[in-house]
């Protein structure tokens, strides 16, 4: 028997020209690597290692290794996913069921690589929080077994290493069971809640049909690329220490989003790791705020990341963390860069950044401090101008409109976001996040 895997594991987001190898157990003829279903390379004999090129644009890819024998049939494969979240934990859904075999609770069982215990464990069914005791048991509501229904789990280590699991209940089936899902964010207006049934033939990849097995509202994540500290827009919005003390508090809570939506800062400033095999820059976020710790101008204004002098800040390569992020959240979900008069280091493009977050479906916006005049800042493209509050204010009633307009519909199969399409009908009562 043949099995292979990888021997170069992509766990960051990755462009250019890259080595890929595999490793090979068994009788093999070939190995054969393809990207997003296409070959791009193959080879005939060991060591079973290429280059191959990602593209100067960032964007998420599949990419596959296939052992293959004398006759070009595939024995074994292995795939991966570039350029999307790779877990750091893994969560795992046990349910128990009554005599008539509906699922009346479920066990969690979980693992980090930074330790077992966790910080937080959250369910939902369909996007309703359930309470999870101290065992990791989930006691589930009544539910009607013909129709869907999502139950997910979330598990956080810390703040950046958590796990998410997902399970399909009920359906036409009758059936629970675990499934590979995709999470596509789309715009609903104002109109009546979407249901799965309706939703049904609104999607598409490639032409052929995707299954709707749920959709839901739940609770949004806006992470806010800005500088490390809080002096320029303290200045240019006015800090609450130019204010009556009754106006400041006026300010501390205007500007919020939904009681249960959350803020998270992601700094523009990484810390590097090398070892022999790999490099990597890691961005420090700030932990969630919600509505209850104060709005988006205090947030802007009083909000900073301690620290010393540093040399660089980067904040195109901070907004494609902040992409990965909105996307690893399966939530609702904004990406804003609040740009001033630091200096830009960023290894990526403005640009193809912003292509990235299109492709996987994160809203970018780009707010400036100053006058959106300055090279640095045209580079991005469209750029709103937030130096006065009343500006703020109309930028922050645009992001939040998008939000709360926004759901997430999940599709059955696991697929790259850029692949999956709204057919005629979908079209017609939707509207895509890109």
């Amino acid at each position: 028997m043949t099995s292979i895997a990888f021997a170069s594991l992509f766990l960051g987001l990755v462009l250019g020209h890259n080595t890929v190898g595999a490793i090979v157990e068994g009788p093999v003829a070939a190995v054969e690597f393809q990207l997003d279903g296409e070959p791009i390379a193959r080879l005939g004999k060991p060591p079973w290692s290429t280059r191959i090129d990602l593209g100067a644009d960032i964007s998420p890819h599949e990419l596959t290794a296939r052992a293959l024998d004398s006759s070009g049939v595939e024995v074994a494969r292995a795939r991966q996913w570039l350029n999307l979240p790779r877990p750091q934990a893994e969560t795992e859904v046990v349910l128990e069921r009554d005599d008539s075999g509906r699922a009346i609770a479920a066990r969690l069982s979980f693992q980090s690589l930074v330790g077992s215990r966790p910080v937080t464990v959250t369910a939902t069914l369909d996007g309703k929080s359930l309470s999870v005791d101290g065992t990791g048991r989930i006691a589930l509501p009544p539910y009607d077994t013909g129709t869907t229904h999502l139950l997910s789990a979330q598990v956080s280590f810390s703040e950046s290493v958590q796990s998410r699991a997902d399970v399909v209940l009920g359906g036409a089936s009758g059936d629970e069971a675990k499934s590979e899902l995709t999470a596509i964010p789309v715009r609903v207006g104002k109109r009546e809640p979407e249901t799965v049934e309706k939703l049904q033939g609104s999607f598409e990849k490639a032409g052929h049909p995707l299954r709707v097995v749920a959709v839901e509202e739940g609770s949004a994540l806006v992470l806010i690329v800005r500088d490390r500290g809080n002096a320029e827009a303290s200045k240019v919005l006015g800090g609450n220490r130019y204010y009556f003390p009754s106006l400041a508090r006026a300010l501390t809570f205007e500007m919020r989003l939904s009681r249960e939506d959350r803020m998270r800062l992601v700094w523009p400033v990484s810390t590097h790791y090398a070892d022999p095999r790999i490099s990597s820059d890691l961005f420090d976020t700030s932990r969630d705020f919600t509505s209850e710790h104060g709005g988006l101008h205090w947030l802007l204004t009083q909000v900073y990341r301690p620290g010393g002098n540093l040399p660089e800040q980067r904040y195109a390569d901070a907004a494609a963390v902040a992409g990965l992020e909105a996307y690893e959240s399966c939530a609702r979900r904004a990406v804003v860069v609040v740009l001033g008069t630091p200096t830009d280091s960023s290894r990526m493009a403005p640009q193809s950044v912003r292509r990235y977050l299109q492709k996987v479906r994160v809203p970018l916006y780009v707010w400036s401090l100053v006058r959106p005049t300055a090279p640095q800042i045209e580079r991005w493209g469209t750029v709103e101008d937030v130096s006065s509050i009343d500006r703020l204010r109309k930028a922050f009633r645009t992001l939040k409109k998008d939000v709360e307009s926004q759901r997430v519909v999940w599709i059955e199969g696991k697929h790259l976001p850029q692949q999956v399409e709204l057919t005629d009908r979908g079209r017609a009562i939707l509207g895509p996040v890109e």
